[in-house]
């Protein structure tokens, strides 16, 4: 989404009633990286996925400043509450460890990274080192969980492909972290019905998505939606989507 659209979606959005229904169900936050070079609200990175330290740290503070209510309780992505607030980060990315990690430590609020184990190996410094991930596996609150091994649209291959995929990564996280790894991102968002099946059979419990929507009853636990975070979301963006006003974005996501 690029910043012209990103504004529209804003002014859209601004126009919105809160849905009050919202706060009964589970909110699934996606995020990916934080840049350590912008330092105000006011700072737009032209990679949507990337948002300013400034930006990330005013939303744990409003995530902190209302945890203690039942509805936005700061909750693991397997947990068995039915509402509350889950704080993901997909693919690994160093920032998640040296950044983000310690400004939701400092709060003491629970997260879990989805992490694609070929990123971590191929020694770009962009991601995770393997020293890193289990660094960061030690940090309390955290949860890593998989990404599939290359990052490659699951729905795109054969069931064969797909398992493998799943199943190596699995076994490499568990093998690095010592940790057993129940949770997923399906990478791009791309699943189907086989895809869901197969990581069931590998030993996966909980998946998320790229779907637009709150993890509410009825919900399929390897089939959770989530509320995108991007770049110039402010604090009183995040505020928008947690209160539902963002929700018209499920038909175009």
């Amino acid at each position: 989404m690029n910043l012209l659209k990103y504004r529209l979606a804003q002014l859209v959005s601004s126009a919105q009633r809160a849905k009050p229904e919202y706060d009964l169900h589970r909110r699934v936050l996606m995020y990916h990286s934080i840049n350590q070079s912008s330092n105000s609200a006011s700072d737009s990175s032209s990679d949507t996925y990337s948002i300013s330290e400034w930006n990330f740290a005013a939303h744990v503070d409003l995530l902190a400043e209302h945890c203690d209510s039942l509805n936005s309780k700061i909750v693991s992505l397997d947990s068995a509450s039915k509402s509350g607030v889950t704080i993901t980060f997909d693919d690994g990315y160093r920032d998640t460890l040296t950044v983000a990690a310690k400004i939701l430590d400092a709060k003491k609020l629970p997260f879990t990274v989805f992490v694609t184990s070929q990123n971590i190996t191929s020694g770009n410094s962009n991601y995770l080192s393997q020293s890193q991930l289990i660094e960061l596996s030690k940090i309390p609150g955290v949860t890593i969980g998989s990404h599939g091994h290359s990052h490659t649209h699951l729905a795109e291959l054969s069931s064969l492909e797909v398992h493998n995929e799943l199943r190596q990564s699995k076994e490499w996280l568990e093998q690095t972290i010592q940790k057993t790894v129940t949770t997923l991102s399906y990478p791009h968002g791309s699943f189907n019905a086989e895809v869901v099946r197969l990581a069931a059979d590998t030993g996966y419990k909980f998946a998320a998505t790229s779907k637009w929507g709150v993890y509410q009853v009825g919900t399929r636990p390897l089939e959770i939606p989530r509320i995108d975070v991007w770049g110039p979301d402010t604090k009183r963006t995040l505020q928008q989507k947690l209160c539902g006003k963002w929700n018209w974005m499920a038909g175009f996501i």
